[in-house]
């Protein structure tokens, strides 16, 4: 039987500083694009999803305050956020303008503005996506990080839902090394969206690098092109 994999891409705090974000563009998502629901009894999905998530200035997440890295333009972006116990869940899909490149703020419209302030940011993630293909014409995903607040680092790990045995990403770092990382249980009581956390050990990767999430070694696993951080 096939162990389907729910995945949250999110980042590993470490020294390493960005350039500060001066003077990006702010989108204000309008309420027409923008669906949410916060429910104390949820459903887990078993579905996939991949969010980079660099770790920013604030304490808690901030539905006014959120940013996102555009590495080059794209024409529509996409936002799923989930909070790791599965109680809040939003999405949104709006177009970017030619000139929307690099870090972006983004105000959402919620009408839960408490509920936010229950989360610690790596603990409501927000997935950035925008829809490709891959080198063989199949729909892939490409995955931007986002941050609460002004981001402070370029270092990610990732977080994983799995039932698996061995969850578990394999991408090639930017010597041409195929590299495959095991992932580790997170220790919480709620982790109804995501319960493993993968790290990259100290492997640097490309631009629009390619990351194949695994519940286990025999699983043939899910594709994503992930965007790091730009210099």
């Amino acid at each position: 039987m096939q162990v389907k994999l729910f995945v949250i891409l999110t980042t590993f705090l470490c020294c390493v500083l960005i350039t500060p974000v001066h003077g990006q563009d702010i989108i204000e998502v309008s309420k027409s694009d923008f669906h949410e629901k916060y429910a104390d009894n949820v459903d887990v999905s078993g579905s996939v999803l991949a969010a980079s998530y660099v770790p920013g200035s604030l304490k808690y997440a901030s539905p006014d305050q959120l940013y996102v890295y555009i590495p080059e333009y794209r024409p529509f972006l996409n936002i799923v956020l989930s909070s790791i116990d599965g109680k809040y869940s939003a999405d949104a899909s709006f177009e970017l303008s030619a000139k929307q490149t690099g870090w972006i703020q983004i105000k959402l419209p919620t009408e839960y503005q408490s509920e936010y302030k229950k989360y610690l940011p790596n603990r409501l993630v927000a997935f950035s996506f925008a829809d490709n293909t891959d080198m063989f014409g199949n729909y892939i995903q490409e995955v931007f990080p986002t941050s609460w607040g002004t981001p402070a680092s370029n270092r990610f790990t990732l977080l994983v839902n799995s039932a698996g045995s061995n969850p578990n990403i394999t991408f090639k770092d930017n010597k041409g090394n195929l590299v495959t990382e095991d992932c580790q249980s997170i220790r919480e009581k709620f982790t109804r969206v995501f319960n493993y956390t993968c790290s990259l050990s100290d492997h640097a990767v490309d631009i629009a690098t390619t990351f194949t999430f695994s519940p286990d070694y025999q699983s043939s696993g899910k594709d994503y092109i992930i965007w790091p951080i730009g210099e």
